[in-house]
């Protein structure tokens, strides 16, 4: 649980052998090998550039159609900025319904991209800002930190690449916009690297799911404040199962967190079946365990408390006030669970 991985890292982009080697100097030369390598390795933002046609995108968001795009991935010499044509599709049935601009699917299979880790990809998500003002661009930066997060507590979690990223919309002459992305690994670049295969079956319920980081995911979904994910449902959960014949438990990877407390979205709400006001309320969907086991996952908890305000703090794309407002958030999680009874009072009480 203490193991800090600073992932590997994908980059979109491509063809070996474009320039002659006296054509490009040797920053450049550096620049164009990193662009072979896993792109969800560095922590630094990518820069990509996405044109095609918004009105047209919008328009089709709720069908379930692709739209041809030009995306553009800028390398720190902008005379090897890599063209390549791809498909998107708008993805998230929420916040297709609420978002004026929703994230959307990357389709690179026909894009002519060499890069040896994304030969098995087909498509990449990217999460957008959803609408405008500096509050939709908050809440991709405080989701963004939710998978970080989880990343410093499980090794089963889905890498992130943050994104700063410039929209051309040619339905508007070409109109430029921009605002803070990330790309989401691919479920079957985490199984790769995991050395794991993804369970399709409907069947699996949460007691076919491994112990341990069942319980582990239960609490850091507690901890972030999100009730916005089933285990047997399938929803916002991919599960994965070992290569190991003998290994029989499914590893839940938990995705797609802009409802929850941490990140405290306008347009989220809790659950109707819930009975909360609002998302910030925190609610246990876990799996029901004793009391002593649960304990011992949540003195993990808090001795990875100062990694996590750390990583909180040191993210610079955040604004200081909304910094704040994370670490309000995550300290009260971790003053309540040194309360006596708190085991019994909020995760058995309603625990799975």
């Amino acid at each position: 649980m203490h193991n800090k991985y600073f992932f590997l890292l994908i980059c979109l982009i491509l063809a070996p052998n474009i320039f002659s080697q006296e054509s490009i100097d040797p920053y450049a030369v550096q620049d164009s090998l990193d662009i072979y390598t896993d792109i969800f390795a560095e922590e630094y933002p990518g820069l990509i550039t996405m044109k095609f046609d918004r009105k047209e995108f919008q328009k089709k968001s709720n069908e379930d159609k692709y739209l041809k795009a030009e995306l553009i991935y800028h390398l720190e010499d902008s005379t090897q900025d890599r063209h390549h044509t791809v498909r998107i599709k708008a993805r998230g049935k929420n916040r297709r319904e609420t978002c004026a601009f929703p994230p959307f699917w990357i389709n690179i299979r026909k894009a002519d991209i060499t890069n040896k880790h994304l030969q098995n990809t087909t498509k990449i998500k990217l999460v957008t800002h959803c609408g405008g003002g500096k509050s939709f661009e908050s809440y991709v930066l405080k989701e963004f930190l939710a998978y970080k997060i989880y990343n410093l507590i499980s090794p089963y979690s889905f890498r992130v690449r943050l994104i700063r990223i410039k929209y051309i919309d040619t339905s508007r002459k070409d109109k430029v916009t921009e605002s803070w992305s990330f790309l989401i690994e691919p479920e079957k670049m985490l199984a790769e690297r995991l050395d794991m295969i993804p369970l399709k079956s409907d069947y699996a319920s949460i007691r076919d799911t491994d112990t341990l980081w069942t319980s582990t995911m239960s609490i850091f979904q507690l901890m972030v404040g999100n009730a916005d994910y089933s285990v047997a449902g399938r929803h916002n959960v991919k599960l994965l199962k070992s290569k190991d014949y003998t290994k029989t438990s499914v590893i839940p990877v938990p995705y797609d967190f802009d409802y929850c407390g941490l990140v405290n979205a306008h347009y989220a709400v809790p659950g109707e079946t819930l009975g909360l006001k609002s998302v910030k309320q925190r609610y246990f969907l876990g799996p029901c365990r004793s009391p002593e086991y649960y304990q011992d996952i949540i003195n993990e908890f808090a001795e990875d408390k100062k990694d996590i305000l750390d990583l909180v703090s040191g993210f610079e794309y955040l604004s200081d006030r909304d910094k704040t407002n994370v670490a309000d958030y995550l300290n009260e999680f971790f003053s309540e669970i040194t309360h006596d009874r708190y085991i019994q009072r909020v995760i058995l009480s309603t625990c799975r």
